[in-house]
């Protein structure tokens, strides 16, 4: 697990032969130390002239990862020009090695061949029902189940158990069983009725399934009903003896979503994200290996969750970043290595969003995927009026519009969702004696107010500091400009003294408190919920009749190509969160560029407009989807040395003469300086990435420099 591009050879020592394979993982002597390293290959002898270290330890009596995951590993690597050891300890958590402890449960297990198995079966039907009950439900089971469900399942008491384990063709096994995670949010399971659109959908997911391929994109417009799709498609996979796998871009998403599945599927649901414990996470990640869950709902790292007969990927709202890893490496988009993992396995992908990237959307009607759509809502009532507000001369966080229909919705006992994408009280602090912003002094970014502790404190680096002075001048004279959620949660306070308000974002929400949370929202003991981007997706609350977005411009101004796709997707998310019921509802977006196409094409919901305006623009430029983006940032302590180094490599990259290849820059990166790091970029627009992602390797050992280097492929921004 180095930053290391090459595979190592060592010897087998005699005790081990016979018993490693590749995918299991060993300890291995390394420059000085013990690492774990991932056996990838097996060969008679090696082309090393010099002497073999002999292999240590073995950590696993089984592969921790099968071929199949060893050719994704592979596949992850050349693409994203990651080393091969850091792909694989990313696929395979670390606590999987820990050992496990606390309570046990009970396994059951087949002792006995399939064909053997089924002969026992029609052998017991006659005189023993229920042992033949109890195998045949065994070998429905496709793993190893906890023998509580097994009995539960068949209905009958431990004595036929007993009777199978006593003849040998049973085995049950004792295994640690860490706490579950908890069920915070609940919903109940309901019969639905799919409208045309979500059945012919359903139709075309079910032939892929048959088939083992298929790969769609489902475009379905808010509150369309893809998720019940979602279910129904999870199910016929089950059915099939499959499993299948659920991505959600964020974890405030999940509660919701997982409720649901439960409802539906039972134990059969695992959750996997980092808001759980290391134990919970353990224990998920054991019941996906055993068998015992079939369908893994989680984010972005579950897409290598250990789901045997893969059958389904689903990956919802696909257009959100959060899919792609930012640091550390590799850093992998998790849409890619479904596409990929789908590939591999013969499972159908079925991506879903009401507002798709504009690549996906693209390929879509280019063909690389099926286009499904949904136009017609499922819930009862109107769609939600919107409303746009100018913010032109206006200096208020809640304008006097959104204000009266807040009160309005109050007094009707409804419930408001705000939106303001930017976190803290204050985005800068400005002193008007020396005209200074307040700045990291690490990375130069503009400082944030945080109300709570009275602290300036750095997004960057995470570095704060005291408020009273300039820390430039020392003076005492501050301005505070821009308002965050903490300002909008002080203002809201004010305004309404008797409501409700609890802010969501990630200074206020707690690792794993965000089921809590909504559900105390669902049960209407929140009047106003406001917060950051992480609630203006996907979330369901019929009592929810008003959204108000504070400020529509926090993504629309950044310097960044998909400033408008962003602004898009967070507006047309955030309008889809009203009007879910049948009292209707209505959304306010305050904005200072009412006239541009993605505030008003969000407003009215017009995503195919949208993408025609948006692919123009990136055309003209030659963005993705019509280029693939490489984006190198080489940053060094000292100035002149990341400069020197990203001159060096770019001239190196202007003399390979790859084909299709554009190199832009070098250039400042924004921000310049991030933990104390000055950093200088270069982005490279290319058509082929894996040949691009070859020369780079050749030229990075060619082309030495102090200074470090980080290769993002295909990034989300080109800025941050």
């Amino acid at each position: 697990p180095r930053d290391i591009d090459h595979t190592f050879d060592y010897a087998v020592p005699e005790e081990l032969h016979g018993r490693i394979e590749p995918g299991m993982r060993v300890e291995v002597p390394f420059r000085g130390e013990i690492l774990t390293g991932f056996i990838v290959g097996l060969k008679e002898r090696s082309d090393y002239r010099g002497k073999l270290l002999p292999l240590g330890k073995l950590l696993d009596p089984e592969p921790v990862l099968e071929e199949a995951a060893l050719a994704l590993a592979r596949r992850i690597s050349a693409y994203y020009l990651a080393p091969l050891g850091m792909v694989l300890a990313a696929m395979v958590p670390s606590h999987v090695t820990r050992p496990r402890s606390g309570r046990t449960r009970s396994h059951a297990a087949i002792a006995l061949p399939l064909a053997e198995a089924l002969a026992r079966i029609e052998e017991l039907r006659p005189t023993a029902p229920q042992q033949a009950a109890l195998l045949e439900a065994l070998l429905s089971f496709g793993g190893n189940p906890p023998v509580s469900e097994l009995l539960e399942k068949v209905g009958c008491s431990e004595a036929p158990l007993h009777a199978l384990v006593s003849k040998g063709w049973v085995r049950v096994v004792k295994k640690a069983a860490p706490p579950a995670p908890p069920a915070a949010f609940h919903e109940r399971a309901e019969e639905v009725s799919l409208t045309e659109e979500q059945q012919r959908a359903l139709e075309a997911v079910r032939d892929g399934l048959r088939r083992g391929r298929g790969q769609f994109l489902l475009h379905g417009v808010n509150a369309g009903g893809k998720t019940e799709v979602y279910l129904q498609s999870v199910q016929d996979a089950l059915e099939q003896g499959k499993g299948a796998i659920v991505l959600v871009p964020e974890i405030s998403l999940t509660p919701q979503l997982v409720a649901r599945f439960r409802a539906r599927f039972g134990e059969l649901v695992a959750l996997y994200h980092s808001g759980l414990t290391e134990a919970q996470r353990a224990r998920e990640w054991e019941r996906i290996t055993l068998g015992e869950a079939r369908v893994v709902v989680g984010v972005r790292s579950a897409v290598f969750a250990p789901v045997g007969s893969l059958g389904l990927i689903v990956v919802d709202e696909e257009h959100e970043p959060t899919y792609k890893q930012e640091d550390p490496a590799p850093r992998y988009d998790a849409r890619w290595v479904a596409r990929r993992r789908a590939e591999l396995e013969d499972a159908v992908l079925l991506m879903g969003s009401a507002t798709p990237s504009v690549e996906s959307y693209h390929r879509a009607r280019r063909g690389g995927l099926q286009l499904l759509e949904i136009r017609e809502r499922v819930v009862e009532g109107p769609p939600p009026r919107v409303e746009i507000v100018d913010l032109h001369g206006e200096d208020r966080l809640l304008t006097p519009e959104l204000t009266r229909k807040i009160a309005r919705r109050l007094k009707a006992g409804e419930q408001a969702l705000l939106l303001l994408n930017l976190r803290g009280f204050s985005r800068a602090v400005f002193c008007r004696r020396c005209r200074e912003t307040q700045r990291c002094p690490h990375c130069g970014m503009a400082l944030v107010y945080h109300y709570r502790g009275q602290r300036l404190r750095c997004h960057m680096c995470g570095r704060d500091f005291p408020v009273g002075r300039c820390r430039k001048c020392k003076s005492r004279d501050l301005v505070f400009l821009g308002a965050g959620t903490q300002q909008a949660e002080k203002a809201l306070k004010e305004m309404f003294p008797g409501a409700r308000i609890v802010r969501m974002d990630s200074d206020a929400v707690r690792r794993g408190r965000h089921g809590p949370l909504l559900e105390a929202f669902r049960r209407g003991e929140i009047d106003i919920l406001l917060g950051t981007q992480m609630i203006g997706l996907g979330l369901d609350f019929p009592n929810v009749t008003l959204v108000g977005v504070l400020s529509a411009d926090t993504l629309l101004d950044l310097p960044d190509f998909r400033a408008g796709e962003r602004t898009f997707q967070l507006l047309s998310q955030a309008v889809g969160r009203a009007g879910r019921g049948p009292k209707g509802g209505e959304v306010v977006i305050q904005t200072n560029h009412p006239e541009h196409y993605a505030v008003s094409l969000a407003a009215s919901q017009d995503y195919r407009t949208f993408y025609e305006e948006e692919i123009v623009f990136r055309e003209s430029l030659g963005y993705p989807p019509f280029s693939h983006l490489l984006k190198i940032t080489v940053e060094d302590l000292k100035e002149e040395r990341a400069e020197r180094g990203s001159r060096r490599l770019g001239g190196a990259l202007q003399g390979a003469s790859l084909k299709g290849l554009e190199v832009l820059g070098p250039y400042k990166a924004i921000p310049y300086r991030v933990r104390g790091l000055y950093r200088w970029q270069l982005v490279l627009k290319a058509r082929d990435v894996l040949a691009t992602t070859a020369a780079l390797r050749d030229l990075l050992r060619e082309t030495s420099s102090p200074a470090s280097v980080r290769i993002d492929v295909d990034p989300q921004s080109l800025v941050l």
